[in-house]
């Protein structure tokens, strides 16, 4: 591209299609049932156990966890390798803004006339790929919410949540500090650079995945909210 500030609307494109991606739809399809007229309706993970059983709600959970953190590892891979004199802040605003649109993808796909999941699976696990600290804080709170309430909204909307105020703590740190938790270059094991897989870049970069992504999970929930407060929402049995 001729001009660095295409990077970030390409980014965007390019996350919001591989978020998209259908993936609970198409596992239950294999399986002979439509996601879209049980339960929720929702394409995630916890619908799929619903309609398909544990045979679509794995590869369903795995998808869903891999669709953000694709785009932003694709987007760094190609920044690195394509668009060497970017300003390094871009290409960080770019990778974070690419993991937002990711959820919105899942949320609202293109392929599903705009229906989705929730967002909470793809998420996390994009979090864990901008910055470690913060995906494993988000990882482990909506684990631990998901296993006390037995609500799969409230362990969502922790992830959206918590997301997002960890990221403007780190804001506010790298601003104060000249420094990030979670962006030290080292190199593992594959040989790839730190930087390539965590990026680097403005402590505020990282916003532009948690703003997106936290709206895309509140609005999305908008139903389920509704039912939280009328004490209706489905519990999780499993437990």
């Amino acid at each position: 591209m001729d001009s660095p500030y295409l990077y970030i609307p390409a980014a965007i494109v390019g996350g919001y299609l591989l978020g998209a991606v259908p993936v609970g739809f198409i596992a239950c399809r294999v399986w002979g049932v439509d996601i879209r007229t049980v339960g929720s309706g929702r394409t995630g993970a916890t619908n799929a156990w619903r309609a398909a059983g544990l045979k679509a709600a794995l590869p369903t959970a795995l998808g869903d966890a891999l669709k953000g953190v694709a785009a932003v590892a694709l987007v760094r891979w190609l920044l690195a390798h394509w668009a060497t004199a970017a300003p390094m802040d871009l290409n960080a605003l770019a990778a974070a803004a690419a993991g937002g649109a990711a959820v919105l993808g899942h949320n609202w796909s293109i392929f599903l006339g705009f229906k989705g999941g929730a967002g909470g699976i793809t998420c996390a696990l994009t979090c864990l790929a901008l910055n470690p600290i913060v995906g494993l804080i988000v990882v482990l709170v909506g684990a631990a919410m998901l296993w006390w309430a037995r609500i799969a909204s409230i362990a969502t909307l922790s992830t959206g949540v918590v997301s997002l105020a960890c990221f403007l703590v780190l804001g506010v740190y790298g601003t104060l500090s000249g420094t990030m938790p979670g962006e030290a270059q080292f190199v593992y094991p594959v040989g790839l650079p730190a930087r390539f897989l965590f990026g680097t870049g403005s402590s505020w970069s990282n916003l532009a995945f948690g703003v997106p992504a936290c709206l895309a999970i509140i609005v999305s929930l908008r139903s389920n909210r509704e039912k939280l407060r009328q004490q209706d929402e489905r519990i999780i049995t499993l437990w």
